[in-house]
């Protein structure tokens, strides 16, 4: 795997944050060091801005790091810098939501739970007008996002697919997304994508009553490099949230676990995703 800006942002972040906990600083204390606001510190931690190499240093200094840590922290502070392909498309989209895209292009695996809507990467364009059309949003900024959507989705028949697990609320299948015919071509494809070796769609029926994931939007995203901590995301209609401290991610692995058995196995979930879409006009 290359360089991913995103990745490289997360993985300076968490480092700085680290060596300001171990060196019992304060973020007012290293902003007052850097002459910036405590808000900027907090950005540059949480991975979502890129950082200048100057402040980097500043900070190193300031921590009293070790020399073998600057250069490599320096340098990830060149690669945050890089433009990734979702660039041009972040002033359409949801306020932080391309940070997860950074996160999606450079994972090896992720691990989704969907409790209303068809995840994006699985939608047909007619579902995801439909989707995007439901808002405030304008005709020329959904064809943005669906041109958007469309690279995204190159992540699972691309050379190096996404292994993509995805466990759905049963309701999900039974929300009429555009309309009936609409949502039945959509829950065919969920079905075809089913079919694929680095896709598995399995669904949570009804009857498995509660459940730790209740009503979230949730992705665990895992990534190649061993030095970067797995990232849950959290997303709603108006935000998106980021999780990365073990503690953190731990819960929602083992939320992942249990939601994992109560889930009708990849053959019973094919065949009720059929069964509705049946039952909906073609």
């Amino acid at each position: 795997m290359g360089h991913n800006s995103a990745l490289d942002r997360r993985l300076l972040g968490g480092e700085l944050r680290a060596l300001r906990e171990a060196a019992g600083r304060t973020h007012r204390e290293v902003a007052d060091h850097l002459d910036c606001s405590q808000g900027k510190i907090s950005q540059i931690e949480l991975g979502k801005v890129p950082v200048r190499t100057s402040d980097v240093r500043l900070m190193l200094e300031f921590y009293g790091a070790p020399d073998e840590l600057v250069d490599r922290l320096r340098g990830l502070a060149v690669e945050s810098k890089k433009t990734g392909w979702w660039q041009p498309y972040t002033k359409v989209m949801q306020p932080g939501f391309d940070t997860y895209i950074g996160l999606e292009s450079a994972a090896r695996r992720v691990l989704a739970f969907h409790s209303d809507l068809v995840p994006a990467l699985l939608q047909t364009h007619d579902y995801a007008r439909a989707v995007l059309g439901a808002g405030t949003a304008s005709s020329a900024t959904i064809a943005l996002l669906l041109d958007a959507l469309d690279k995204r989705q190159e992540r699972l028949t691309g050379g190096t697919p996404l292994d993509y697990s995805v466990l759905l609320d049963e309701a999900t299948l039974h929300r009429v997304v555009g309309s009936a015919v609409v949502q039945r071509a959509q829950l065919e494809h969920l079905v075809l994508m089913s079919y694929r070796r680095n896709v598995s769609v399995r669904v949570v029926p009804f009857g498995a009553g509660a459940h730790p994931l209740v009503g979230d939007n949730v992705s665990l995203v895992e990534v190649p490099d061993p030095a970067a901590p797995n990232v849950v995301c959290l997303q709603n209609s108006a935000s998106c949230t980021y999780l990365d401290k073990p503690a953190q991610t731990r819960r929602y692995v083992t939320a992942f676990s249990r939601l994992d058995e109560s889930a009708l196995d990849a053959r019973e979930s094919g065949r009720l995703i059929a069964e509705v879409a049946d039952a909906l006009p073609s």
